[in-house]
């Protein structure tokens, strides 16, 4: 198969782009050819709440990447089109997640339908974690004129089929969101990074990991806290990620009630990110919403367990007792039961976690494309 993606790709960070490097370099190694057009620019610097949108990690999957579009800039558009189409791709894959791109990827979708190259969307939201004006008609402009449609949860496919209830149901397929076990593969010195941190080898220690966004809870998680350290005094909270608007809120929570909490609060590189989950003994999502979660993935490809909120997808991936811990969203009480659970009474949950990853392989994505063609 010769595949285009379209999306974020390197130079751009964040898990959208490594996602699709990911599908990428696994239809690489499939023997297919595959090119991705990405985004030269992404966001308007006015409206992106980060720090910075550029990757710089060493560590990264070569791919043959052209950065052509610029989705809020529709000058960019015909000529992303007439880049693809003169490529000749026998599938051209879009990742959607925001409505902020729907009208470019509505657009290319249309004009590739016409000449005949058939579309797929990997689709992360229809219910989005943010509010944007007029998201439903925005989302079924962009998704409609494709061939196929791959939602990575029931909570997602239950919402497409609200969105589009004429969209036929043998053209949407539902898959597990896979791992990422590229970052397994760089090097990860656990004890070094807490001998850095200056972390005893057996204090307990919770990751929290990712871009920190209102969404997923960092305030829950340290409202928790102090339940959570009457029990375990030693435990240290190590939060790796870097905040998208104001930290005023969690700088708060830290200071007010004293937590130990070591905060690196600055996007973590390829090379650096296997280390993180080394060093910890869970990672800890304490979303308000989800609907499935990367980092998940990215906990269980590093063997490493999950407390999580039950919301979205993610009672799908995590197995109560067994792989993790599920609790009500925003109850900071139940949520440092789970933890202080978890270092009292979990057996070891690692070889439940690493059998549980082998069922979150790409090759069904892979076989969807085969298929398919």
């Amino acid at each position: 198969m010769r595949v285009v993606f379209v999306g974020p790709a390197w130079p751009l960070r964040g898990g959208i782009a490594q996602f699709i490097a990911i599908y990428a370099q696994r239809l690489e190694q499939a023997g297919h050819t595959v090119r991705v057009f990405g985004f030269h620019r992404q966001y308007p610097l006015l409206i992106f709440p980060g720090k910075g949108q550029i990757d710089h990690s060493e560590m990264r999957i070569p791919l043959d990447i052209h950065s052509l579009l610029t989705p809020y800039n529709p000058l960019t558009w015909p000529r992303t089109l007439q880049a693809i189409v003169h490529w000749k791709p026998d599938v051209v894959v879009f990742k959607y997640w925001i409505p902020f791109f729907a009208p470019a990827f509505g657009w290319l979708a249309r004009r590739l339908r016409r000449r005949g190259i058939r579309s797929v969307y990997i689709i992360d939201n229809i219910d989005f974690h943010e509010r944007w004006p007029l998201a439903a008609a925005l989302t079924r402009y962009a998704l409609s004129p494709a061939t196929r449609l791959v939602t990575m949860s029931s909570s997602v496919h239950d919402s497409l089929r609200r969105l589009l209830p004429r969209f036929p149901e043998k053209r949407i397929h539902s898959l597990h969101h896979p791992n990422y076990d590229f970052y397994a593969t760089g090097e990860s010195d656990g004890a070094a990074l807490r001998r850095e941190l200056g972390v005893a080898t057996d204090a307990p220690l919770p990751l929290f990991f990712g871009f920190i966004k209102p969404y997923k809870g960092l305030d829950v998680l340290l409202s928790a806290l102090p339940g959570a350290l009457r029990e375990l005094p030693d435990l240290k909270l190590l939060v790796a990620g870097e905040v998208y608007g104001s930290d005023s809120v969690y700088r708060e929570l830290i200071e007010r009630h004293s937590l130990p909490v070591i905060w690196h609060d600055r996007f973590i590189p390829n090379e650096q990110t296997a280390a993180y989950f080394a060093a910890a003994d869970v990672v800890v999502l304490p979303y308000r919403t989800a609907t499935q979660s990367g980092i998940t993935q990215l906990a269980f490809s590093c063997g490493k367990p999950v407390i999580a909120s039950c919301v979205g997808g993610l009672p799908e991936i995590i197995d109560e007792g067994r792989t993790g811990y599920l609790v009500p969203p925003e109850d900071p009480d139940a949520l440092a039961a789970a933890i202080v659970r978890f270092f009292r009474e979990a057996d070891d949950m690692v070889p439940a976690v690493r059998q549980a990853n082998q069922r979150f392989g790409w090759e069904p994505f892979i076989e969807l494309l085969e298929e398919m063609l």
